[in-house]
């Protein structure tokens, strides 16, 4: 249902790679580049009584001066008497000098010639050349003034039968037609004037009229003719020693080039021309040729190239002055920085950008409205919903002023990519009342206004069927139905008719409907379209029980896509293995489930895969746990851990690619290259997925172009060097290179690196049911806890609604029940199977809200009644395969510092006297930091070198992206004070401990780009084990910061006492809940202890 609430406000906009085209057009080709008078009197000095050698060299050097010097010598030649015979001599030697120079004897012919001449023909000869010039000066101002001085000019030269003089104004009343739109007439002129230089050998001349023929064509749109000019024309360039002439031609053919998708002859052009550009000074004609490469190398794949091409012609901008063209490369930047996920880079670059036309207004290139809408989809990737909103409005409120950007996007476009922005972020009724507000803004009746308002209000249907409102959907597009030209329309709105008939009972209708879109998509040769509608089709006769049938259409489904790449792949797969495990064929089930995983694999290991999850559909991650439980019900207990151990092990490597972490010291670049390449396939892919086009307007994805081709190869060489790319990830950073890989260990190995006091409870949800994995130092059993996701979430959901706050008098027993019942669902059958007995310390690995349960609090019922805590030594693990590699590298080397930072002491008034205790227990090992000295920078630079870091302070979990997550210290020194996971990668810890004391967590954001839940949570602690942390101990909830003082230096004390940290935790905890004034879990079951070594 693409046409229905795809976010096409989120993806990176193209960028420009002929930026430069309509300046460079413009370039002089009619006159000499301006040279420095000294070069120029240096040479006349030279002609007139230097050495022969030094001459021919300086006129090798400085070819353009050398005409100069020639022009002026023969002028001062025409003024007769002694001095003019000495000029005459100083040009002749200076012909012959460039002669040798350039074995080009044109100058020689010329000058000969005009010595030939009386003195009148000479003066005649300079008066040509006088009104040629002025015609050429005057060409900016309006080509009719300068034609009239071309055509005197053209006269005088006939008289004279001044064949180079005529093929010199022929040109320029070539160009002249050009610049005045009068393309016939400029390539008449253009003709004649190579017929005259060819005659005379004016080879400088020639490559003019070949480069302006080249213009012409590229304006007219025949590529390959402007192509073949600017080739002809770069030979004459480099005889004559034409740098300018060179400069522009390379420039433009690279654009032509580009145009036709010969990318690669676009750099070579764009290559050469850019040190001549240098070589004559043209800072800005190099800076545009910068960004043109840059735009190539971004096209390549090159991320880093690109950046430090736009880097450099920023610089070139910034030191001259020019604010709209730097403008323009900050905004390529920012575009560049959301390619490779680095969103707050582009969140600077693009702010930056908009600071500028602020001030200056928006350029031919950019505007201003466009960029507030960039900053939003940096910002909306961040997870930071508000901000994004923020730039939306600014961008209205621009585009309502009387001065508005003409480019700009309008009301009505900003109106819907407030509506796409709030479906992306589960906003429903907010998206609705948009996509209404843009239908409303939508002004005219034109076609292109009438095409508007019908995709308006298939979005407006699609929000319907999203917020469960089917019969209103059904009846918006049955009324949109007859309205619907395009047959693919069509066939899109029959399956959304289908989709709410169908949850509103009416199968009959629903088929009937599904079938007919399904034949439409057929007859466009729309495979991947036709093979959802076979899938959802298939889901309906699931749910009416026809397995069979089912079985049928999703196999017809799979056979139609064939080898095309489609990113619901994954769910005709699926699809199939449901309704075989309906029948009982598990091992083929387990076969599809395979197939489905490895195209979700294909996919989201480059990129997170969109996740518009219908109510009815089940997500990506659904096909791990259905793997789990069927190699369960095959018996195959250790094939179902490891599933459960993908599972994690991918939803991880989903997180890490919602944006781009930072490097360590270990990476030596290749994370970088890493995270590049990475995205490149990403790219690639989702060009390869895209629908093509004909000029019909039919969708044929069997039709294979070049461009196709070339996308494949391309995807074939990024991925090839992904895989050796990790092969040295391995060897130089195996930490990385096993996170990026989603490595997992088998279940024997676990088995083994358990204590034989240790379980390992892997739990893994499903919708049906939770399955738990008890692993222990001889056993792996699979248990079923018969306790679906939607129940087991309204357990969760209750019992820490009753844990949030302690309240007076009965309430304060509140939480009993709730966590009674978790007890008996998912700890009580585990110590009935008599797995636990003897087993003191638990190791668990929660899965989804099961991250944010206190275990800890879980009640044993009595009498007596007794807290889970009470009888174990409770760690957490992301998951089985992480410990492990935790475990396996090296230790840190033996430090004794402690790090204690309370930078909100004002608003957390307990951190002051938490992280005063831990002074006093470590003395002087310890470092205390309070109030505004606790800052990021201070944190930075004091970590690396630390046994314990102790933050008591917020860490605010980010559902939308994680990767955003933060803990809060003091800003300042060029530090902002959010120290984000991002960052956190990038951090080298030899800390036995760090600790995050006021966490602060939300359930149930329920957006349709969060991450599963419990993975915020993950991230953040994944981060600073990945960065050196042995042992990560952070809090469920805001914990009451006083009391919260009290465990901590409890748990300290114990610590210092030589414990491990489990047993100081759960020893603190033990006491806590002991007192009467924080018997309340709230005030002690919140900390959960990630165990790394």
């Amino acid at each position: 249902m693409a046409a229905m609430g795809g976010l096409g406000s989120r993806g990176v906009s193209a960028r420009r790679a002929r930026a430069m085209i309509a300046l460079l057009t413009a370039l002089p080709v009619l006159a000499l580049a301006a040279q420095a008078p000294q070069e120029v009197d240096s040479i006349r000095a030279l002609a007139s009584n230097g050495p022969d050698s030094v001459l021919v060299e300086r006129v090798r050097q400085r070819n353009d001066a050398a005409r100069k010097a020639l022009s002026q010598l023969r002028a001062a030649a025409g003024r007769g008497g002694d001095s003019g015979e000495v000029a005459l001599i100083a040009a002749e030697r200076l012909a012959r000098a460039y002669a040798v120079a350039w074995q080009d004897s044109f100058f020689v012919r010329q000058i000969g010639r005009f010595r030939s001449l009386s003195p009148a023909d000479r003066l005649a000869t300079l008066a040509a050349d006088s009104i040629r010039l002025a015609g050429n000066a005057a060409v900016r101002g309006g080509a009719d003034v300068a034609l009239r001085a071309w055509r005197e000019s053209l006269r005088r030269y006939e008289a004279l039968a001044d064949t180079a003089g005529i093929a010199s104004v022929l040109t320029a009343i070539g160009a002249g037609f050009h610049y005045a739109q009068q393309s016939d007439s400029a390539e008449a002129y253009l003709t004649l004037a190579h017929g005259y230089a060819e005659r005379v050998g004016d080879y400088r001349m020639l490559g003019n009229v070949w480069s302006l023929l080249g213009i012409l064509s590229w304006k007219q749109g025949d590529l390959q003719r402007a192509r073949d000019f600017y080739t002809r024309a770069k030979p004459l360039r480099e005889r004559s020693g034409d740098v300018v002439g060179f400069a522009v031609d390379q420039t433009n053919l690279g654009a032509v080039a580009a145009s036709m998708g010969d990318f690669a002859e676009a750099r070579r052009a764009w290559e050469a021309a850019l040190p001549a550009a240098r070589s004559l000074g043209e800072a800005e004609g190099a800076a545009l040729i910068l960004s043109n490469l840059a735009g190539l190398a971004q096209r390549e794949g090159d991320y880093a190239e690109a950046g430090a091409r736009e880097s450099e012609a920023l610089s070139i901008y910034r030191e001259q002055g020019n604010r709209m063209y730097e403008a323009q490369v900050l905004v390529d930047l920012g575009r560049l920085a959301m390619m490779r996920g680095d969103f707050p880079a582009a969140v600077a670059t693009l702010s930056e950008a908009a600071g500028i036309m602020r001030r200056i207004g928006s350029g031919p290139s950019v505007n201003a409205i466009d960029n507030y809408v960039e900053l939003a989809q940096a910002r909306a990737h961040m997870g930071d919903v508000q901000g994004a909103r923020t730039e939306l409005q600014r961008a209205e409120a621009l585009a309502v002023r009387p001065d508005r950007p003409k480019s700009g996007a309008s009301l009505a476009a900003l109106a819907r990519t407030r509506a796409d922005l709030a479906l992306e972020f589960n906003q429903l009724a907010e998206a609705e009342r948009q996509y209404q507000r843009a239908r409303r803004l939508v002004q005219g009746a034109g076609l292109e206004e009438r095409e508007e308002r019908f995709r308006l209000e298939l979005r407006m249907a699609g929000v319907l069927l999203k917020r469960e409102s089917y019969r209103r959907a059904q009846v918006m597009l049955e009324q949109l139905l007859p309205s619907a030209s395009d047959p693919h329309d069509r066939a899109e709105i029959r399956l959304g008719i289908g989709l709410a008939a169908w949850r509103r009972g009416d199968t009959a209708t629903a088929r009937r409907a599904f079938a007919e879109a399904i034949d439409t998509l057929r007859s466009l040769g729309a495979a991947n379209d036709e093979a959802e509608a076979l899938a959802t089709l298939g889901d309906l006769e699931v749910s009416a029980g026809r397995a069979l049938a089912a079985e049928s259409l999703y196999r017809r489904a799979i056979t139609g896509l064939g080898a095309r790449p489609a990113s619901s792949a994954w769910q005709l797969h699926a699809g199939l293995a449901g309704a075989l495990r309906r029948r009982g064929a598990l091992a083929e089930a387990a076969s599809e489930l395979r197939a489905g995983i490895g195209q979700i694999e294909r996919a989201s290991g480059d990129l997170p895969l969109p996740e518009h999850r219908a109510a009815f559909r089940a997500d990506k991650w659904d096909v791990y746990v259905e793997l789990a439980l069927v190699e369960r019900e095959r018996g195959l207990t250790e094939t179902a851990f490891e599933a459960s151990e993908r599972l994690r092990e991918r939803q991880m490597l989903d997180v890490l690619v919602r944006g781009r972490i930072a490097e360590g010291e270990a990476g030596r670049g290749l994370a970088t290259r890493e995270q590049d390449l990475r995205r490149r396939m990403a790219e690639l892919t989702r060009q390869l997925e895209a629908p093509p086009h004909s000029e019909s307007g039919l969708r044929d994805p069997a039709h294979a172009d070049a461009a196709t081709e070339a996308t494949h190869a391309a995807l074939a060489r990024a991925q090839e060097a992904y895989g050796e790319l990790l092969i040295a990830m391995r060897q130089a950073n195996p930490a990385y290179a096993a996170l990026v890989r989603g490595e997992i260990v088998p279940a024997r190995a676990v088995m083994a690196a358990l204590a034989p006091d240790e379980a390992l409870l892997e739990y893994l949800v499903g919708d049906s049911t939770t399955v738990v994995f008890v692993v222990t130092t001889d056993t792996l059993v699979a248990l079923d806890l018969h306790v679906s996701h939607s129940a087991l979430t309204a357990s969760v959901d209750f019992a820490r609604a009753t844990l949030a706050s302690p309240t007076a008098g009965a309430a304060r027993g509140a939480w009993r029940p709730s966590l009674r019942r978790l007890y008996r669902q998912l700890v009580a059958p585990v110590e009935a199977s008599g797995l636990l007995a003897g087993k003191r310390r638990l190791l668990i690995a929660p899965h989804l809200e099961l991250h944010y349960l206190p275990f800890a609090a879980l009640l044993r019922p009595g009498p007596p009644e007794q807290l889970l805590v009470e009888r174990y030594l409770l760690e957490y693990v992301p998951s089985a395969s992480v410990w492990l590699r935790l475990r396996e590298r090296a230790a840190p080397s033996a430090r004794t510092g402690v790090l204690a930072l309370a930078p909100r002491a004002g608003a957390l008034p307990g951190s002051q006297a938490e992280v005063a205790a831990i002074g006093r227990i470590y003395g002087v090992q310890a470092r205390v930091l309070v109030g505004p000295p606790a800052t990021e920078q201070a944190f930075r630079a004091l970590a690396g070198d630390q046994r314990i870091i102790h933050l008591a302070t917020y860490g605010v979990l980010n559902k939308h992206n994680p990767l955003f997550s933060f803990v809060e210290l003091g800003a300042g020194d060029g530090q902002d004070g959010r120290l984000e996971v991002h960052e956190v990668f990038g951090l080298t810890l030899h800390a036995r401990l760090l600790v995050l004391s006021a966490c602060q967590t939300g359930v149930a954001a329920g957006a349709l780009a969060d991450v599963p839940p419990g993975d915020d949570w993950v991230g953040l602690v994944q981060g600073f084990l990945y960065a050196g942390a042995s042992n990560v101990l952070a809090t469920l909830w805001p914990v009451a910061d006083v009391a919260t003082a009290r465990l901590m230096e409890r748990f300290y004390s114990e610590l210092a006492a030589g414990r491990p940290e489990a047993e100081a935790l759960a020893l603190a905890q033990r006491v806590t809940l002991r007192e009467p004034g924080t018997v309340h879990p709230f005030f002690w079951a919140g900390f959960a202890l990630v165990r790394g070594r």
